[in-house]
């Protein structure tokens, strides 16, 4: 034979192999096994509750919050609201499972029975707990920044004279303007950023917070959801401020259980949420809320 010519290959223990895997039964229930575990692994279905929060609903969330913080929020204040969306419909879904759906076909109140359900065992804290968990948490009883102002309101479907703010700038008596506002009156006080947002818009909030701190001047017409128009003026700025322990105490007690219930809802979420399949959609960038 050439030294060029290549060996014939010896195939004798691959034969013995063949031969071996065609007598033996155990060989072909083991391989037959295996190809169906394998099959098994590709097709499964997935048992878990698929929980599915979709680019519009995130876009929602997003701008529901930076219409209150009045700035855009940032991408882990994005994710705290998407957890906090996820771990609302997981009790929803729970509480459901628990036949609270008998009784309580509203979000809210499903949500209401189910942490209560939860953390419905917690015992009142003692003095000493109390003290201790005020002094580790200053920063929780901290008021912020808060406003008084003077407020004229015109009821909804009601004409607004257009040179009311005319009229209030040049010193006419707002007493004498406007119709009687039941819920505010014609003074309000400690009025914070988040809550001027609330009641009377994004654009009464910015506008008023950044009013010259010596300025007395009116704003608006400022329209709510609602249909009313409200003219403000900021009479006083209130410095966020830290009140005593006496003073914040039945706050504190409120708080202190509030915590106490984070964490034994903490506990449940984890036990449950393995049974959970969660798919997170991307926002497209540029997007409102992006």
């Amino acid at each position: 034979m050439s030294a060029t010519e290549p060996k014939p290959e010896n195939t004798s223990a691959s034969r013995g192999f063949l031969s071996y895997f065609v007598r033996e039964p155990l060989v072909h229930f083991l391989a037959l096994a295996g190809l169906l575990f394998l099959m098994q692994g590709l097709f499964a279905t997935d048992k878990r509750d698929l929980i599915v929060v979709d680019a519009q609903t995130q876009k929602f969330l997003f701008e529901q919050e930076e219409e209150l913080q009045l700035r855009s929020l940032s991408e882990e204040e994005k994710a705290d609201i998407i957890s906090n969306f996820i771990e609302e419909e997981i009790l929803v879904r729970e509480a459901v499972k628990r036949g609270f759906s008998d009784s309580s076909r509203i979000r809210a109140l499903l949500l209401q029975n189910m942490r209560f359900f939860i953390a419905g065992d917690i015992s009142e804290p003692n003095e000493a707990e109390l003290q201790a968990y005020f002094e580790a948490n200053l920063d929780l009883f901290e008021s912020p920044p808060s406003l008084d102002f003077d407020h004229v309101m015109y009821e909804a479907g009601k004409p607004v004279p257009a040179d009311v703010l005319e009229q209030l700038r040049s010193g006419v008596d707002p007493d004498t303007l406007g119709d009687a506002d039941l819920a505010f009156g014609r003074s309000i006080r400690f009025m914070t950023q988040t809550r001027i947002a609330q009641v009377f818009g994004r654009d009464a909030a910015l506008e008023v917070i950044a009013a010259s701190a010596d300025s007395d001047a009116w704003h608006g017409p400022f329209v709510t959801p609602s249909g009313s128009t409200h003219f403000l003026r900021v009479i006083q700025r209130h410095p966020k401020r830290l009140p005593d322990f006496e003073t914040a105490r039945d706050w504190i007690s409120t708080r202190w259980l509030a915590d106490q219930s984070r964490a034994m809802l903490d506990q449940e979420i984890k036990a449950v949420a393995p049974g959970y399949k969660i798919e997170i959609e991307p926002v497209q960038e540029g997007e409102p809320g992006a």
